[in-house]
Parts: structure tokens; sequence; C-alpha cells
């Protein structure tokens, strides 16, 4: 027959005030990729540097996630080709890289 020795019992100490973890929440609203491409230009050399680092780079320019700002409207893609002064994205536009204000790659 095999006995059991008992143990003492485990230290409970007494919760004497309320506790509230995670009832308040907050919520930081920084300034967004959208709001800050407003105001940013690029020249004509830097939008070509980039285009060429996204293209140059190890691996294929359409895993590479891009904001694009023309002068009408703003584009999150990827790239997938440029040919004769455009670019063909992912979403199959095309856009006139004479057009681009800005691009910019995005991060994950």
């Amino acid at each position: 027959m095999i006995f059991i020795k008992k143990l003492p019992k485990i230290y409970q100490n007494t919760i004497d005030k309320n506790i509230n973890n995670n009832k308040k929440t907050y919520y930081i609203r920084n300034k967004t990729s959208e709001e800050s491409l407003v105001s940013e230009t690029m020249t004509q050399d830097q939008i070509d540097s980039v285009l060429d680092d996204i293209f140059n780079d190890i691996g294929y320019s359409f895993n590479i996630p891009v904001i694009i700002k023309t002068n009408t409207k703003t584009y999150e893609t990827s790239l997938i080709t440029r040919t004769n002064g455009y670019l063909l994205t992912f979403d199959n536009h095309k856009i006139r890289i004479d057009e681009i204000v800005y691009i910019q790659r995005k991060n994950p």
C-alpha cells in the first residue's frame, strides 16, 4: 500500500483592491503616410534613383510594396516593369514616370 504525504497549502494573498486590467485603452494617431505625402515632392533624378533601387535590388520588384503619388492619384501597389517612360503596376495600372511626384517603398 502506498501512502501519499499531505503537502501544506500554498499561500494565497487576499486581494483588497479593485483590479481593472485592460479596462482603459488609449489610441494615438500618428501622421499617416498619405498625409505626409501631400507636402513632399521629389526631383526626377530622385525618382529615377528610387526606381533603380527597386528594380536592381535582389529579388523581384513585385514583392516590394510602394507608394506612388501623381498629380491626380495615390497608388499603393507593387511594380511589375518599367518600359518606355511608363510603370506597369501589379494592379494593372499604367503610370507615366513624368507624372510621378513622389515614390517611396512602403514599410511592411
